[in-house]
């Protein structure tokens, strides 16, 4: 016969597939098959289990025991029970035993021996780490490992012999139950339970009901519980993170909203978040520390305020250290700092700005009281978040300023250009008209600064021209534009004029002023200048014809001698 094959009656995967050993032998207990799970336990080949008979691999004083089984299976009874077999190479390994008939065509025609190895198994239970229990078909508890002992504070002299359900929380029970009955339709069954110890504690489990098989009939279960408290604290941390994560986008990040509000609302946000009553940003400048920005009320620091760097605890950041966490200023050996006698607070954190590759300052919260519980991980990663959030949006607005100021701004004197001066000439026509008032534009030049760049080169020249720029916004109001359009052009556009005599004035102002001389590189240099004026509405209603006037009256200007203004005239059209 070929041992390697089931009995009739026996399904395949029952026989092959089977963990624990199985032998068939007919009715006169004589060896007719196994699978390689017997031949692994006994250790023999199956030419070694040929001619045996069911007691031969048994001790001998267990043999009575075997023989009862054996004979009320072939009589159609089932049986189970603790011994022991010799192994081929003399090793007793202790075992529990299964014995049920096999049935062919509706008789028996042998007995099924199965054994399974209970030093492995009582091995892999002890050091198992989840907690586990064998479960009798009624439910009650039959064995447990010391996992499950430890996790419900109870030995097992105090589970054993009592109903499974009696260790879950009540409102788990009836859901145990069903999963047991379909464990034992032979069903593998996952569910979500509450564990109680001794003192009523629950814990968070996930229980995994297997069936416990004794050949083609199920005994009962095991119940695997597997402590998931830790994973579900965890889950939640991070879920409580994602929403924290959102409201910072949501803050940091709206659209529309201005650099101020944007580091404004970051600022509110990391206090609420995470119980401190000021938040601010500071930014390094040499040997100083000034706030940008803060949020909070009573710690008597101000957007604008500058302390001397030695004062500040954000001069911490500087250098190798990205973030400083301080629970308790009063605590050595923060109670000494030179910052410690004039901050108002106890507990303190800050983390490192990055602007365009350098320390920028400081993103800071600060509380009133300890932060004796300290700060968890994932605040500290939300809290850096923050700080790359703010620095991201500092150079976001560094960026749009830049370009910005190349846009319509002149690069080398700092002044508007012809873009923005336009959009300036543009508000100054919409509301002269509305409101019925008139404005002056004024076109310069510098008589004689072809000859100040042949005497003393490009670069002297460069530096002039800054200087008038600085010399023409200290004469002219906040409100009025100066512009520079390329070489020594200069435009004004004086928004409010109440009369030729209110530019005039202005371009008197002008014309004087620059009779001062103008020290460049140690040189003397005198650089006057001529205007043209034109006057909204008797000179031109439109921009481009007020530009072109005043552009006439400068010739005229420089005709009559230089160093002068004049107001456009109607005979200049016809030169």
């Amino acid at each position: 016969m070929d041992t390697r094959l089931p009995p009739a009656d026996l399904p395949a995967s029952l026989f092959h597939e089977n963990p624990d050993a199985i032998a068939f032998y007919d009715r006169d207990g004589m060896f007719v098959s196994c699978n390689d799970a017997a031949l692994k336990l006994s250790g023999c080949s199956r030419e070694q289990f040929e001619g045996t008979r069911y007691t031969d691999r048994m001790l001998v004083p267990e043999h009575p025991r075997i023989e009862d089984a054996f004979q009320s299976a072939l009589e159609g009874g089932t049986d189970r029970f603790e011994s022991s077999i010799r192994q081929n190479s003399g090793v007793i390994v202790p075992v529990v035993v299964y014995v049920f008939p096999a049935r062919a065509d509706g008789s028996i025609t042998g007995v099924f021996v199965q054994a399974r190895d209970m030093a492995a198994l009582r091995s892999a239970e002890l050091y198992h780490p989840d907690g586990i229990a064998a479960l009798n078909r009624d439910g009650t508890i039959s064995r447990v490992n010391p996992a499950l002992e430890s996790a419900t504070g109870r030995f097992g002299d105090q589970l054993i012999g009592r109903a499974w359900t009696d260790v879950l929380a009540p409102e788990c029970r009836r859901a145990a139950e069903e999963g047991v009955r379909n464990a034992h339709r032979g069903e593998a069954v996952e569910l979500e339970a509450y564990l109680l110890d001794r003192a009523g504690n629950r814990i968070e489990v996930v229980i995994n009901l297997v069936p416990l098989r004794a050949g083609e009939r199920i005994e009962g279960a095991y119940a695997i519980a597997r402590d998931v408290s830790a994973q579900r604290a965890a889950e939640h941390a991070m879920a409580l993170q994602g929403e924290r994560i959102r409201q910072l986008y949501l803050a940091a990040a709206a659209r529309g909203q201005s650099l101020d509000e944007q580091i404004e609302n970051t600022l509110a946000l990391g206090c609420r978040l995470f119980d401190f009553d000021y938040g601010y940003v500071t930014r390094f400048k040499d040997s100083a520390v000034v706030i940008q920005s803060a949020a909070g009320e009573g710690a008597g620091v101000r957007a604008g305020m500058l302390f001397p760097k030695r004062n500040a605890l954000s001069r911490l950041v500087e250098g190798e250290r990205q973030s400083v966490f301080i629970p308790d200023l009063d605590e050595p050996p923060w109670n000494t700092d030179p910052a410690r006698y004039s901050a108002p607070w106890r507990s303190y954190y800050a983390a490192k700005l990055v602007v365009n590759g350098n320390d920028y300052g400081a993103l800071v919260f600060a509380g009133r009281l300890p932060h004796h519980g300290g700060l968890e991980q994932l605040d500290r990663d939300l809290l850096e978040m923050m700080a790359l959030f703010v620095s991201a949006a500092i150079e976001r607005s560094e960026r749009a300023e830049r370009i910005e100021q190349l846009a319509f701004y002149d690069a080398l004197t700092g002044l508007p250009n012809r873009a923005l001066f336009a959009d300036r000439m543009d508000q100054a026509l919409t509301a002269a008209k509305r409101y019925n008032r008139g404005f002056a534009v004024m076109y310069s030049d510098l008589d004689a600064f072809k000859e100040i760049n042949d005497r003393y080169g490009h670069p002297a020249g460069d530096l002039l021209l800054r200087s008038v720029a600085e010399r023409l916004m200290a004469i002219c109001r906040a409100s009025d534009t100066i512009a520079r359009f390329g070489g020594d052009e200069f435009v004004v556009l004086q928004p409010v004029v109440n009369g030729a005599a209110d530019a005039a004035d202005l371009a008197g102002k002008i014309v004087e002023g620059m009779q001062r001389p103008f020290t460049i590189n140690g040189n003397t240099c005198v650089a006057h200048t001529s205007i043209g004026i034109a006057l909204f509405p008797k000179d031109g209603v439109t921009a481009e014809d007020l530009m072109e006037h005043a552009d006439r009256a400068l010739y005229r200007a420089k005709r009559a001698g230089r160093n002068r203004w004049q107001f456009f005239a109607e005979s200049d059209i016809a030169r």
